[in-house]
């Protein structure tokens, strides 16, 4: 290597990609492999996949390698990996980052198995991803939800706030941590540094699921990151909102509330043992690029956001949700509320898919989300403008009032009892019975749209004929709610119930 290439490599967290750097030589070079993968690296391997899928795998291959010398390993490592690691700790500011290749799901069962002990309790909102709920039901965790209130005139989720977290604390003293979500899926941030003041006052670590945050911190047009607000763990998905391949995601430590060994250990269970250095070198890509040219790819998507504001300020009737400042929105979510027009969501994403070929992130009730980050042309911000300004035009309500759903609670959505714990109702007998003659049954699985994997039901809370109407709706809109088949949701068999054992 000449002098150059040492000096940009002295720094193990400096701006090269070692990495990636370090794959491209090992496979133009002649080593061969005796070892995984079963490929082996020969591109010939793949001539039977057809072109140009087959041409895609082919170069894939030249990179995609095992644990060998000189390549580290993800959960000891040492060299590579934890150079990388280190670079992305102090890009975000974090005491210590830990590389996620099975995604946000495999960090944020993680950072709860490590700052929760087993049959210990977590105070969480209520809105949190699956794989939150999916954690609780692994390590037996005892659940205190934190239900946030709903965006006036809106329907979608807000945040929970620092004083909603106390009152759980005050509450539930015998709390190991709290989690919140911070940006939900729809773009609502929340007062984190308020949240985390609250917690670590009770002595608490506080979980962030930040996965649709990665990018915060590195514009002013956003909000500041969950790790600069005083989170002690923070999941975050590069590949939501960054230039990073999915099922990328970063865990983030920072202080000493949680032992990094035991997330150490737990990244160990619920990663694969076998990571993609493809994945991995794709996330010290990601870093290499925020590091290097971040601040001026956020520049122009902050002129990109400005200028498409300015147009779709002008329609009639399609708006943009929410349509005022009540509530701090991430600039990357764009929600477009077709209502009145005369479009569901679901009818607005298919007109934008059939006619403009433009794919929505997600399409329910009355709207569309879509995601922009720093990797948006200037064609995509013009076509999905072009094509709103013209929808605008065309399309207009049939009735004064079109109900397209899911309703628009007053405050926040209904609290449904919690009539067994998560786990005595997965692991129960169950059977299934319509929609229409649940009401009063105690749920044997999740209920939620996907996207966002947000739960309408937990297993093991009591339906109720309200929640039971917005599945029904939400069936019959085309919308097709996971756990729910043929208009059937599966329900613990009464025989063991424990509400009615006695």
């Amino acid at each position: 290597m000449n002098e150059q290439g040492r000096s940009e490599r002295k720094d193990a967290c400096g701006s090269k990609n070692r990495l990636l750097e370090e794959l491209a030589r090992y496979g133009g070079g002649d080593f061969y492999p005796y070892h995984m993968p079963g490929h082996k690296r020969n591109p010939l391997a793949f001539d039977g996949a057809g072109e140009p899928g087959g041409g895609i795998l082919k170069e894939l291959a030249k990179i995609d390698i095992t644990e060998i010398p000189g390549f580290d390993d993800l959960h000891a490592p040492e060299g590579l990996l934890l150079d990388g690691m280190k670079r992305a700790a102090r890009l975000y500011g974090s005491d210590r980052a830990y590389y996620s290749v099975n995604g946000s799901t495999a960090a944020i069962l993680t950072a709860i198995s490590a700052a929760v002990p087993r049959g210990g309790t977590l105070i969480m909102a209520r809105n949190c991803h699956r794989s939150v709920y999916h954690g609780v039901y692994l390590r037996q965790i005892r659940p205190v939800y934190v239900y946030p209130k709903t965006v006036k005139g809106t329907g979608i989720a807000d945040v929970v706030t620092a004083q909603q977290i106390e009152e759980a604390l005050l509450l539930h003293p015998e709390a190991a941590a709290v989690l919140i979500v911070s940006p939900t899926y729809d773009g609502v941030t929340a007062d984190t540094a308020a949240i985390a003041q609250t917690v670590h006052r009770y002595g608490k670590p506080l979980l962030v699921d930040s996965a649709h945050g990665a990018h915060f911190g590195f514009h002013p047009l956003f909000p500041d990151s969950a790790v600069h607000q005083g989170a002690d763990l923070t999941v975050m998905s590069l590949h939501k909102t960054l230039p990073c391949m999915t099922q990328t995601a970063l865990l983030h430590g920072c202080g000493d509330r949680v032992d990094w060994d035991r997330v150490a250990l737990f990244g160990r269970i619920y990663q694969s043992s076998s990571p993609s250095y493809v994945l991995m070198a794709s996330i010290d890509a990601c870093m290499q690029i925020m590091e290097n040219q971040g601040r001026a790819l956020w520049d122009d998507f902050a002129r990109s956001y400005t200028g498409f504001l300015e147009r779709i300020r002008k329609l009639q009737r399609l708006r943009r949700i929410p349509s005022d400042a009540a509530c701090r929105m991430d600039p990357g979510k764009i929600l477009i509320d077709g209502a009145h027009a005369g479009l569901s969501g679901k009818q607005l994403a298919e007109i934008l898919a059939a006619k403009y070929h433009l794919q929505m992130e997600m399409a329910v009730g009355s709207y569309v989300t879509a995601i922009m980050t720093c990797c948006d042309t200037g064609e995509g911000w013009d076509r999905l403008a072009s094509a709103l300004e013209q929808i605008d035009k065309e399309y207009r309500p049939k009735t004064e009032a079109a109900f397209w759903g899911p309703p628009v609670w007053e405050e926040s959505p209904p609290v449904l009892e919690s009539a067994c714990s998560i786990g005595e109702a997965l692991d129960g007998v169950s059977r299934r019975v319509r929609l229409d003659c649940a009401s009063g049954e105690i749920s044997a699985t999740f209920v939620n749209l996907y996207p966002p994997g947000i739960p309408i039901v937990v297993p093991g809370e009591r339906l109720q004929k309200d929640v039971l109407d917005l599945i029904d709706a939400l069936c019959r809109r085309g919308l097709c709610p996971q756990g729910i088949c043929q208009d059937q949701i599966a329900v613990l068999c009464r025989e063991r119930r424990k509400d009615e054992k006695n």
